[in-house]
């Protein structure tokens, strides 16, 4: 009885194990042919390709400038001796628009300036009929051209403005033209060059000086001849500069006591000593700073700046003046 029983178990057994392997395989074979009928449809394999690499912005085509100047007086580059009390603070905003910039050309580079001066000083500037702090700011715009590859011209519009009402606003066209020597860097002194230029100041509309007597005061201009010896240490983070000029203003830019124009050939002599060093701890994306520090000496020859100056700061006739200053700069 019992193995009987246990014959029919095995048998059962038996017949369900085969069925089961006969599954298994059917479905091992039904799998394996799907899979390969898939596979076959599908592309080969590729070996691994890198994406092209993603492409660089564009260089800025706007660039930005600010410098803050702090100095011990307000002496115009025509001599002019506005302020020489207390502390003067000078901010200028410039924003530089890349017009033209080819590579190989006659013409290298033109760029359009647009910029914001201002003079404002810690003593009142008195020399208007109401007195403040807030002295002076000149709005300016410009056009600068490089060409082959060592010249430079420069073409500027200015209006002079008084916050203090001392003067009618002034607008004027300043034309210069710079030679960025290499000579003496390629050949006798790594880091110098003298840097020559041409420069001419007009009056296009009322004065850029002191008005004496406003029925006998004609606008004017002068020349002025200057070079900036500019020399960089290759191994010490300081550049030197000697930005020295003469002017020679025409017959009516300085009016005298008298009310007429001084005949003086020569307006002014200045040349100054100045020291920059670069601030490469900030990182680049910030910018370039860089701070400065100079002393300039101005020699005046013309009788009628003299006497501009008397009534501007002080009652003396001073031929010499001394300017200090110091700043920071941004370039962006």
């Amino acid at each position: 009885m019992y193995t009987m029983k246990s014959q029919r178990i095995r048998a059962t057994f038996k017949a369900r194990y085969s069925r089961f392997i006969s599954a298994a395989l059917i479905s091992s074979t039904l799998i394996f042919t799907i899979t390969s009928t898939v596979r076959a449809g599908e592309p080969e394999a590729k070996s691994t390709v890198q994406a092209p690499p993603l492409e660089a912005p564009p260089l800025s085509l706007i660039h930005g400038l600010i410098n803050l100047e702090f100095s011990n007086a307000y002496i115009t580059p025509r001599g002019l001796d506005v302020q020489n009390k207390g502390l003067v603070l000078q901010p200028l905003f410039l924003l530089f628009f890349d017009l033209y910039s080819p590579k190989e050309n006659f013409i290298n580079d033109v760029s359009l300036t647009i910029g914001y001066w201002n003079s404002v000083h810690t003593a009142i500037a008195g020399s208007g009929p109401h007195p403040g702090h807030w002295n002076e700011t000149d709005p300016l715009v410009g056009l600068t051209v490089k060409f082959f590859k060592d010249l430079q011209f420069d073409a500027f519009y200015t209006a002079f403005v008084s916050q203090v009402d001392a003067f009618e606003t002034s607008q004027n066209l300043d034309l210069k033209l710079t030679y960025h020597d290499k000579i003496l860097n390629d050949k006798l002194v790594k880091g110098l060059s003298i840097n020559p230029y041409f420069e001419m100041f007009i009056e296009t509309s009322n004065k850029a000086t002191v008005v004496l007597d406003r029925a006998t005061s004609q606008r004017g201009y002068y020349f002025q001849l200057g070079v900036d010896p500019t020399y960089g240490f290759e191994n010490f983070p300081l550049t030197i500069e000697l930005p020295t000029y003469v002017n020679f203003p025409s017959d009516n830019f300085y009016q005298n006591f008298a009310g007429k124009g001084s005949v003086s050939t020569v307006g002014l002599f200045t040349t100054e000593l100045k020291g920059t060093v670069p601030l490469k701890f900030i990182p680049k994306g910030y910018g370039n700073w860089s701070v400065y520090a100079g002393v300039q000496y101005y020699y005046l020859i013309n009788q009628g700046l003299l006497d501009g100056n008397q009534v501007l700061a002080t009652s003396e006739r001073k031929h010499s003046l001394w300017q200090v200053h110091g700043g920071l700069t941004i370039v962006f």
